[in-house]
C-alpha cells in the first residue's frame, strides 16, 4: 500500500522545479511590477516640469501686469490704484524671496525641481521683471499715453486764423486746424542751442497772390528738436514742414521742453523784431486727429514689443537654468 501511495505523488514534488513554481513572482501577481526606485524619478520629472512652467510664466505675467498698470488709463485716471497693484506685485516677489531663502537654508537647493534652485531663480527673474515693467511702463506713459490722454481732454479748434486769433483765445487747444493758405514762415525760424537744438518757426498765412505778409503778432509756433541749424535756417521739423496741403497743429505736451522753446521764441523776437504775446507750441501735421492717435498706437505697440521680448528672454533663461540644474542634480546623485 505504501508503494501504491507513493506512486500517486507528482513527480518532482519537493524538488527545485516544484520550488520554482511556488516561488515564481508570477504566482503572486508580481510580474511587471515597477521597482520602487522609479517613483522618485517620475516625481522629480513632474516637479521639474511644474517649476519650469512657473519660472517661465510667473515673471512674464508680472512684467505685463506692472507694464500695463503703469502705462495706460488706470494710471492716468486712478494713479493710487495703479501704484497699489505695483506694490502688491512687489510684496509677492518679497514673499517668494523669503521662501527661497528658507528653502536654501534647509539645504534642499541641490534637488532640481523641488528645491531652492528654482525658487531662487523665480525670485531673481521676478524682481528683474518688476523693475523692467516699472521702467518701461513709466517711459511708455510719459512718451506716448499721457500726451494722448492730455490731448483728448483738450479742445479741437477748426478754421483758426493766425492773422486775427491770439494765443490767449485758444489756451485750451489740443488740436488746431488753421485756415487754408496757412503755412510756416521760415524767414523767422530760430534754433536755440542747449545740448540739443530747439527749433521754432512761426505759423503765417499767405495772401491770395501767394505772398507772406509780416504779421503784427506771431503766437503759433511749430517746434522740433535737432531738425534745424543753430541759426534756425534749414528748418525741417516733422514730416509735413514743407507740405502745402498741411495746415494743422498738434499741441506740444512735454512740459520739460517748453521753457527751451520759449527761449527760442524770445531769441526770434530779438533777432527779427517781431512780437509774440502768448506763444503756443505745436507740431505741424497734416491731420491732427490722426497724429494724436499715433501716440496711442505707439503705446500699444510698445506693450506688444515688451511682451514678446520679455517672453523670449525669459524662455532662454529658463532653458539655460534647467540645463545647469540638471547638471548639478546629476553631479550630486
Amino acid at each position: 500500500m505504501a508503494s501504491a501511495y507513493l506512486n500517486r505523488i507528482p513527480i518532482g514534488y519537493g524538488s527545485a522545479q516544484a520550488q520554482y513554481y511556488q516561488d515564481h513572482p508570477s504566482m503572486y501577481g508580481e510580474l511587471g511590477k515597477t521597482p520602487l526606485s522609479e517613483y522618485p524619478r517620475r516625481h522629480n520629472r513632474r516637479m521639474n516640469s511644474m517649476s519650469m512652467a512657473l519660472a517661465l510664466f510667473v515673471p512674464w505675467l508680472l512684467f505685463v501686469t506692472v507694464f500695463v498698470a503703469m502705462s495706460f488709463s488706470l494710471r492716468y485716471k486712478f494713479p493710487e490704484v495703479a501704484y497699489l497693484i505695483v506694490g502688491l506685485c512687489l510684496l509677492v516677489i518679497i514673499t517668494v524671496g523669503f521662501h527661497a531663502l528658507a528653502t536654501f537654508r534647509r539645504r534642499t537647493a541641490t534637488h532640481v525641481g523641488h528645491g531652492g534652485n528654482w525658487y531662487i531663480f523665480i525670485f531673481l527673474t521676478c524682481l528683474a521683471a518688476w523693475c523692467l515693467g516699472l521702467a518701461c511702463g513709466c517711459q511708455n506713459f510719459n512718451r506716448n499715453m499721457q500726451p494722448y490722454f492730455d490731448l483728448t481732454n483738450l479742445n479741437l479748434y477748426s478754421a483758426v486764423d493766425v492773422t486775427r486769433i491770439r494765443g490767449q483765445q485758444v489756451m485750451d487747444a489740443g488740436r488746431m486746424v488753421f485756415k487754408p493758405r496757412s503755412q510756416l514762415e521760415f524767414r523767422y525760424a530760430v534754433g536755440f542751442k542747449n545740448s540739443d537744438t530747439y527749433c521754432v518757426a512761426p505759423v503765417s498765412r499767405r495772401l491770395v497772390n501767394g505772398s507772406l505778409p509780416r504779421l503784427l503778432n506771431y503766437d503759433f509756433w511749430a517746434v522740433g528738436i535737432n531738425c534745424c541749424s543753430e541759426d534756425g535756417s534749414n528748418f525741417q521739423c516733422g514730416d509735413h514742414y514743407n507740405d502745402k496741403q498741411a495746415h494743422a497743429g498738434l499741441r506740444l505736451m512735454r512740459d520739460d521742453y517748453r521753457p527751451f522753446f520759449r527761449l527760442a521764441v524770445q531769441q526770434a523776437q530779438a533777432a527779427y523784431n517781431i512780437k509774440s504775446t502768448h506763444p503756443i507750441f505745436i507740431h505741424w501735421v497734416l491731420d491732427p486727429v490722426l497724429a494724436m492717435n499715433e501716440y496711442k498706437e505707439t503705446g500699444y505697440k510698445s506693450l506688444m514689443l515688451g511682451m514678446f521680448s520679455h517672453f523670449s528672454v525669459q524662455l532662454c533663461l529658463v532653458a539655460i537654468a534647467a540645463m545647469n540644474f540638471a547638471k548639478m542634480d546629476f553631479a550630486n546623485s
